[in-house]
């Protein structure tokens, strides 16, 4: 459980400073006629939140030993469902606004995600390599 609460809190995180960033973008694009506050900022950010916790749990299948391409599927289908469903009832994505509009929202919101899990899979590979090279040193000096 504790795992599980933990990989949430992390999803929550990384969606709470990418909804921060979001806010910020539209509120310089749009100005004062666009800002959110009361009921609409709450709802935003109950939304964010699901949304990081779509992607944060699902990281645990990380910990298991099927092959990679799979724990990417599982992990980021998930969230990206989750992200479209808390999306459309959040309303940021609105069937009103027509199928393409639903469906470009989407596509952005998705290479957004994949854009996320790249960093942090670089990032990861990054230290993969620096922790094999030290051990491959600490053999080497024995």
């Amino acid at each position: 459980m504790r795992k599980i609460l933990r990989a949430a809190w992390g999803g929550i995180n990384i969606s709470s400073v990418v909804f921060l960033i979001g806010c910020i973008a539209v509120g310089l694009d749009g100005g004062a006629e666009k800002f959110a506050s009361g009921y609409g900022m709450a709802r935003s950010g109950i939304t964010a939140i699901i949304i990081g916790i779509g992607f944060g749990v699902p990281t645990l299948i990380y910990e298991t030993e099927l092959p990679q391409w799979l724990k990417v599927l599982i992990h980021m289908g998930t969230g990206c469902l989750v992200m479209t469903g808390a999306s459309m009832l959040g309303g940021w994505l609105s069937a009103a606004n027509g199928l393409p509009a639903v469906l470009r929202g989407a596509a952005v919101q998705v290479a957004l995600a994949f854009a996320v899990w790249g960093c942090y899979y670089i990032s990861a590979w990054n230290e993969a390599k620096r922790i094999n090279r030290k051990i491959k040193e600490k053999q080497q000096g024995e």
